[in-house]
């Protein structure tokens, strides 16, 4: 899938975007028909959260378990300067040009290195959707990277992806500030053990101790309607 994610956008092709699901998008599939759109539409579904593989595995559903940290780290790890023209949409000016210096730093033109910090609320404004699309595409931007959270990034790409141009996309979350060491990622036994949601909910409380000690329960309850054949989570995913 990294290849295929890496090869040069094909004139026509429009955006390829690649979603990764976890505990928390299967809890707010349920709930949010703009985000099973976003899923509906996406060139390529992955899973990231071990609870969400572990139930396709029982399913005999053969989804490739590859995280959005994961997927990020090894394509910016390939990335060339003489092919690929990266866009960021980041939390923040200091992910922004963390980003862009290692790119720099690598060769590339600091004119190749697009970014956008949008601000609270954006996907809500169509006004500034339509510029931060226009400036996606006017970037001539081959590779589109969403750290700004679920389920905006994933909705948002997909309101606009017949704008964007030929560009591959994903929503990639926290993965942009590991990157540049902004947050530190869980140990690999850590992740090993299926465990990363317990690092990432000590490192910032404030926001996720909720999604995963309270919101993230539903899931067992869709495990219990999808095992009904109520509704058809590995489908959705």
């Amino acid at each position: 899938m990294v290849s295929a994610f890496l090869s040069a956008p094909e004139h026509g092709q429009g955006a390829r975007f690649v979603v990764t699901a976890n505990v928390d998008h299967i809890v707010q599939l349920r709930r949010n028909a703009d985000l099973r759109d976003a899923y509906a539409n996406a060139w390529c579904r992955t899973v990231d959260g071990t609870p969400v593989y572990l139930y396709a595995r029982l399913r005999g559903v053969g989804v490739p378990k590859v995280t959005g940290a994961d997927l990020f780290a090894r394509v910016m790890e390939r990335l060339n300067p003489a092919v690929h023209r990266p866009f960021f949409v980041c939390a923040s000016e200091e992910i922004a040009q963390g980003l862009k210096q290692g790119l720099v730093q690598r060769g590339f033109p600091p004119e190749a290195v697009g970014s956008a910090i949008p601000p609270f609320g954006f996907e809500k404004d169509p006004a500034f959707g339509e510029r931060m699309a226009a400036a996606i595409r006017d970037h001539g931007t081959t590779h589109l990277f969403f750290g700004v959270g679920c389920p905006k990034s994933e909705i948002w790409m997909n309101r606009h992806r017949n704008v964007l141009g030929d560009v591959y996309a994903c929503a990639v979350g926290a993965a942009l500030a590991f990157h540049i060491g902004a947050l530190s990622r869980a140990p690999r036994l850590v992740r090993k053990m299926g465990m990363e949601w317990l690092w990432r909910a000590l490192q910032e409380p404030n926001r996720l101790l909720k999604r995963y000690f309270v919101h993230s329960w539903a899931f067992l309850a869709i495990v219990r309607d999808d095992m009904k054949g109520a509704v058809s989570l590995i489908d959705r995913a």
